[in-house]
């Protein structure tokens, strides 16, 4: 069986205001091969959420940002919520204070990855995002430079044994691209086909469980 026959998912989509629109990008997500999706905003637009296909899940998602103390303050405030936790690593400080924060679920894309926040970020479960809008959306020496740090991060994913999550962050129906080309674009930085599948499927599904109201630690569950 193919490893494209999968369940995929994509873990940090911005929904648009208007519900109209929101429909358009689901159903947008469903053709390019998606069964569900995190969406940032979604506490601000679950009115109409009803109108969605029942076979399209709908998570919701928090982007943590802020100075160091802020992330961990935002951290603590949602980690009970069942909200998806995400922080984007745009220096060390930040990406620092963020894996070291219990419940924390993915930080996207850190600048300045390395042996310590790896380690980190193992101990505590937390899953390191690679955005492939990034490099879809950028050109020169700048995608050159977003390539570098990913295949930087993928180094210390595969040392520390860390989940790995693919998204390409899309604003609207135009960004979403289909898990195959999301695979060959992961390509460019050096991942598998398997990482690449794992990254859009079992590893969204085995956050998910995490979030779970019985979840309490890896091999502990209420049943």
């Amino acid at each position: 069986m193919s490893m494209f026959n999968a369940k995929f998912y994509d873990f940090m989509v911005h929904l648009p205001d208007e519900m109209d629109s929101i429909n358009s990008l689901v159903l947008a997500a469903k053709e390019f091969g998606y069964s569900g999706m995190a969406a940032l905003n979604l506490r601000k637009n679950r009115n109409g959420m009803n109108q969605l296909p029942e076979d399209f899940s709908i998570y919701s998602a928090i982007e943590v940002s802020g100075k160091p103390s802020d992330i961990r303050d935002e951290i603590r405030k949602y980690k009970d919520t069942g909200d998806i936790l995400i922080a984007r690593g745009r220096n060390e400080e930040v990406a620092r204070a963020a894996v070291e924060t219990e419940r924390l679920d993915i930080i996207l894309q850190p600048v300045k990855f390395n042996n310590v926040l790896g380690k980190i970020a193992s101990d505590n479960s937390i899953a390191l995002g690679f955005n492939i809008g990034s490099i879809i959306h950028t050109r020169g020496e700048e995608r050159v430079q977003e390539l570098r740090i990913m295949r930087t991060n993928l180094m210390y994913a595969r040392k520390y044994d860390l989940q790995m999550v693919l998204t390409c962050e899309p604003y609207s129906m135009y960004d979403f691209r289909s898990p195959r080309e999301m695979a060959a674009l992961g390509g460019l930085f050096g991942m598998s086909p398997k990482e690449a599948v794992d990254a859009m499927s079992t590893v969204p599904i085995d956050i998910m469980r995490k979030k779970s109201t019985g979840y309490i630690q890896e091999g502990v569950e209420i049943i």
